[in-house]
């Protein structure tokens, strides 16, 4: 049963949307606030919310006034899956019209289990291996993107390259800036994650114990700068040439640009070890409470089809999920900080083949603890065999009571 009374845009010749800020192209927005091209009579007005955006989401659900006609949902997009009657099915809308324009995997991982869609795709977050060309010269390591993808090729490999970086390099560089990225990256490139569809903790197999033996062993080699992103110490390693790589997403590139610009020309992008996977990007949904399920159906067609995301990715850096724009002019420009690479070249395969992930609205919850007992080997010395048995214990007790078995 749908309820529109409780929309926030009840009274008003508009239907209303809760987005974050950077969330969402702020020209289109304003075009959408004036009339939303090609449907009369539509306008969507965005509203940028402050502070802890998905609170305020559930608070406005629970209440069941003030809620947005639509909402941006964050990469967690499953965190709502238990809720999930809040939200339109897009299919009901027309979706499954649009689904060829958009990456298979992104498409999915906005259904829920029992099939009904929630999410449309947003932007997406491929992943690459950034990395100081010059460091590697000066390493005496292959130094071409090509090469370094081959010499990087298995996790193993990359930490060997680390080894000789650090031994080699002037300075000698660490090759992360902390280890929780080794362990997130190679877990992203599992199919499962911590809790499977059935809602059984999963956390404790092999997928998760690998990715966390690789962090382990960065750590005991002595491979990992030891600094939290966006601090001072952060920022003077990134700028000072002590980080020779990085293991994230597409979306990290104006912040590394913001972080360190006297760098520029000195870095370069290439494939992530062991392949490519997804690590952010974020959704659009349509609450049960829209006044005009189809008018914003139509706005989301618009607003996240092929031709704005490419605006927004102009824009924004927003990085598309429609994959025929990648080969467009305006996403093929040199980009002078990676010394002439043309970014898509490496991102846009890697958001083609990244794999379908289950999230489960539980995964937070799950790994919490795993990251946080991470953060105790790397910073406090903490036993590695003690902090996987304390962070499966914390992950375990924090589920069982949420009914996760």
């Amino acid at each position: 049963m749908r309820s529109t009374s409780g929309s926030v845009s009840a009274g008003t010749d508009h239907l209303g949307l809760w987005y974050w800020n950077g969330s969402l192209s702020d020209k289109l927005l304003a075009t959408a606030a004036r009339g939303v091209p090609g449907v009369p009579g539509l306008k969507v007005k965005g509203s940028p919310i402050a502070g802890d955006y998905r609170s305020k989401i559930r608070t406005s659900l629970a209440a069941r006034a003030y809620v947005p006609d639509l909402a941006a949902a964050n990469s967690d997009v499953s965190t709502f899956f238990p809720d999930e009657q809040e939200f339109l099915d897009l299919k009901d809308l027309g979706a499954d019209a649009v689904e060829g324009e958009y990456l298979p995997w992104k498409w999915k991982s906005g259904i829920s289990p029992s099939g009904r869609m929630i999410g449309f795709p947003l932007d997406a977050g491929p992943t690459a291996l950034y990395y100081r060309r010059d460091l590697f010269q000066k390493a005496g390591l292959p130094s071409e993107p090509a090469e370094v993808a081959d010499a990087t090729a298995t996790w193993e490999k990359y930490l060997e390259v680390g080894k000789r970086l650090k031994a080699r390099a002037p300075g000698h560089p660490f090759l992360v800036s902390q280890i929780s990225y080794v362990f997130r990256m190679a877990l992203y490139q599992s199919a499962k994650q911590f809790v499977d569809a059935d809602n059984r903790f999963i956390g404790d197999q092999a997928h998760v114990k690998r990715a966390w033996d690789l962090a382990v062993e960065t750590y005991r080699q002595g491979l990992s700068a030891r600094t939290i992103d966006s601090t001072p110490d952060y920022n003077a390693a990134v700028s000072d040439g002590r980080i020779a790589t990085m293991i994230t997403a597409v979306w990290y590139v104006g912040g590394l640009k913001m972080t360190a610009p006297k760098t520029s020309g000195r870095w370069r992008l290439t494939a992530l070890p062991d392949g490519p996977t997804n690590y952010g990007g974020s959704y659009l949904t349509v609450t049960r409470y829209c006044r005009d399920p189809q008018g914003a159906f139509a706005f989301l067609k618009w607003m996240l089809g092929p031709e704005n995301q490419l605006k927004a990715y102009q824009e924004m850096a927003l990085f598309p999920t429609t994959p025929a724009v990648y080969t467009r002019p305006e996403m093929r420009r040199p980009d002078p900080f990676f010394g002439g690479q043309i970014p898509v070249d490496v991102f846009g395969p890697a958001a083609e083949k990244a794999p379908v992930l289950y999230f489960s609205p539980y995964e937070n919850t799950a790994n919490t603890p795993v990251f946080q007992e991470l953060t105790n080997v790397e910073t406090l010395g903490k036993n590695p065999d003690k902090a996987w048995r304390d962070a499966m214990n914390a992950a375990e007790s924090a589920l069982s009571q949420q009914g996760v078995s």
